[in-house]
């Protein structure tokens, strides 16, 4: 595995994540989360099975649960991590992702290769998933069209730091019963709540991690088991072992947007 030569930067809310790294993808994993990539210095090579043979491409998005494997050669990528209900929806895998061609991205990571993403702040990183968001899925929605009940449902997570959350209580808090709450839920975010709280949860350790916890305190302090429990959790969302944590440089936005 070729480490990092230079710091990578990660902005992570709840349910998305934005990774601008150098590459460090090396094995075969999947996650729930639907995964666009692009090389912003140069293609990469991509597999989707280990006896399959390699392909090279610039962009790619890969399919909530599908497993693959991308080969950077230490070039700098560029990941959005997506769990929304287009998410779930995707049509599949693409290796050839339209979305690199267009000009509205193409500008985009021009900016992100000139400044070498070390100017980003969580206001650019918003900024920049919005309009990647938008050019890969253009008809996907935005929290002014979630129902009033989840946003305050999102609203008492996000405040309670997932700790006590439950689908009754969540759904005692917005008046529902538990079963429409959840199936409501599902349908407006993309995600189960169970899976939605466990993305808090990752936010929260990410956050302790970012503030000079170790891993094994960050995974206590953010509700997990054990680290083990958080390690999996983490390895499956990001492809990546959560040690890679300290080779970044972390930016939280403890909402969803």
């Amino acid at each position: 595995m070729k480490l990092p030569q230079q710091p990578g930067r990660l902005f992570l809310w709840r349910g998305a994540a934005l990774v601008v790294s150098p590459g460090i993808d090396s094995s075969l994993h999947t996650h729930f989360a639907l995964q666009l990539t692009y090389g912003l210095e140069r293609p990469f090579r991509v597999r989707l099975q280990a006896d399959h043979d390699w392909t090279e491409t610039r962009s790619a998005s890969f399919a909530p649960h599908d497993a693959h494997q991308i080969d950077s050669d230490g070039g700098m990528l560029a990941h959005l991590f997506l769990e929304m209900p287009e998410a779930v929806k995707w049509g599949g895998t693409d290796l050839q992702a339209a979305f690199g061609a267009l000009p509205e991205f193409q500008v985009l990571a021009a900016s992100l290769a000139d400044n070498r993403h070390q100017s980003l702040d969580m206001a650019a990183a918003l900024h920049i998933r919005q309009i990647w968001q938008a050019c890969a899925l253009p008809n996907s929605q935005n929290n002014s069209s979630l129902d009033s009940r989840i946003l305050s449902a999102l609203d008492a997570i996000s405040a309670s730091h997932g700790a006590d959350c439950s689908g009754e209580s969540l759904a005692t808090l917005v008046h529902l019963s538990e079963s429409r709450f959840t199936h409501l839920f599902r349908q407006q975010t993309g995600m189960s709540l169970s899976r939605y709280l466990l993305w808090s949860r990752m936010v929260d350790a990410v956050a302790a991690v970012a503030q000079g916890n170790n891993m094994t305190a960050a995974a206590h302090a953010s509700g997990f088991a054990d680290l083990a429990h958080m390690s999996r959790t983490f390895r499956s969302m990001m492809g990546v072992a959560p040690s890679e944590l300290h080779r970044m440089a972390i930016a939280f936005k403890q909402d969803v947007i």
